[in-house]
């Protein structure tokens, strides 16, 4: 049977209101009495109802992360740091997986708000105006949007320079040579499919170049999408001589196509994708990719949220953070490039064979 506060008071040899006290740390309590009934707290192995006593003031610790898809890495990622900061703040997390469906989404908000959760951080799945009437299900509950940017007007956001991301990326492919650049896109209806297209854009004018249609092909942020999109890409009669993935679960389809196909990165096709994730530097060969800085993201939503709840009365906020290139060995120069300079370090080799030999007396 559980341990009761009475349990404490009588181990600890002091009254419930001081027990109390010091659970709540409401009222100052003596070193003395404080450290005996922490002493007892931990000799019965006693857990406070927190849920139960807030539920009395109409209040709790309690926030929602409502996520599109847990198995995404990135989404993984961001669960586990704001886990980890709402433990260090007091709160507690519940999380909820719409599976990218608008109306499980919806159910999950309303959810959170008769279950009295304080605020949420949302990763929404639908189009901005879908959420136009979002204050009718969560009322005056805080939310504070992650990765996809809903109601500017209206609510925070913590979200990725998804533009700058594809320019970087870009600007490296473009730079070792490759001129047919396919992309692998998100759904438009989204900041980030939308962004890291228009990224890819940029990147080809940029360098003078035009934007291929039969190179740009739908992924909808999805392996299964990806691999197909993969598949008949290299099946075209001019198959790109690189692939741009634009999130982790796109570049991890792409890879398994091309291994299916019999197809080898980087000999035969570059690829690199946005969204870093554990498993990028064990693939063979390691995967170039765009890292984002979910750590510092998820505590940025995460305190934005706090200060939400605590009264905090501002314009809508938002913060956009800056990606980063990390480059592996899943890139190279196009394979006409490196043929072309193996025969030119060939003939310069063979040139200086042939010079005459000085002969020194």
């Amino acid at each position: 049977m559980a341990a009761t506060m009475k349990d404490v008071a009588r181990l600890a040899e002091v009254s419930l209101a001081t027990v109390s006290a010091v659970l709540s740390g409401s009222t100052y309590v003596s070193p003395e009495l404080t450290s005996r009934v922490q002493k007892a707290v931990a000799a019965l192995g006693y857990a406070p109802n927190t849920v139960a006593r807030s539920l009395k003031k109409g209040a709790t610790k309690l926030i929602g992360l409502v996520v599109p898809d847990i198995t995404n890495p990135f989404f993984t990622e961001l669960v586990h740091e704001v886990q980890k900061r709402a433990r260090t703040l007091g709160y507690a997390v519940l999380l909820c997986d719409s599976e990218r469906d608008l109306e499980q989404e919806r159910w999950y908000l309303r959810m959170l708000r008769a279950h009295l959760a304080v605020g949420a951080i949302l990763c929404a799945t639908g189009p901005d105006e879908t959420y136009k009437d979002l204050a009718n299900d969560v009322g005056i509950m805080p939310i504070v949007a992650v990765d996809h940017i809903i109601r500017a007007s209206d609510y925070d956001s913590v979200v990725l320079d998804n533009v700058a991301a594809s320019r970087i990326v870009m600007q490296h492919i473009l730079s070792l040579g490759h001129t047919r650049v396919a992309i692998l896109a998100g759904q438009q209806h989204l900041v980030p499919g939308r962004d890291r297209l228009a990224g890819f854009v940029d990147g080809l004018r940029a360098a003078g170049l035009d934007v291929i249609p039969e190179l740009v092909r739908q992924g909808a942020f999805g392996e299964p999408e990806a691999f197909k999109a993969a598949q008949a890409l290299m099946k075209l009669p001019e198959p790109p001589s690189a692939i741009f993935a634009t999130n982790n679960q796109m570049l991890i389809g792409a890879m398994r196509a091309l291994a299916e196909s019999g197809i080898r990165c980087p000999d035969d096709i570059s690829v690199v994708g946005i969204d870093d994730f554990a498993w990028a530097a064990a693939f063979s060969p390691a995967l170039t990719t765009v890292r984002q800085p979910v750590d510092e993201m998820a505590a940025a939503a995460l305190d934005m949220l706090v200060e939400r709840v605590n009264g905090l009365d501002v314009a809508p906020r938002h913060i956009v953070f800056a990606p980063e290139l990390v480059v592996r060995q899943s890139c190279v120069a196009p394979a006409t490039k490196r043929a072309s300079a193996r025969r030119g370090k060939a003939a310069k080799s063979e040139r200086a064979a042939k010079a005459p030999q000085l002969s020194h007396a």
